[in-house]
């Protein structure tokens, strides 16, 4: 069982999240792209799964 992340990242003000919205939506590069997701989900509280490396 996963444990439950004690740290997000601050409040994020709504420019900022419409900006990360658009980056989800058009990104070509796939890291930008899991950046952008995973910024987005702490910003709402929420953990992102997470990916063995190997």
């Amino acid at each position: 069982m996963a444990r439950r992340p004690e740290v997000f990242v601050r409040p994020l003000p709504m420019e900022e999240g419409r900006r990360l919205h658009r980056i989800t939506r058009t990104a070509k590069d796939p890291v930008k792209l899991r950046r952008a997701i995973v910024v987005m989900m702490s910003g709402q509280g929420q953990s992102v799964p997470g990916t063995s490396p190997h």
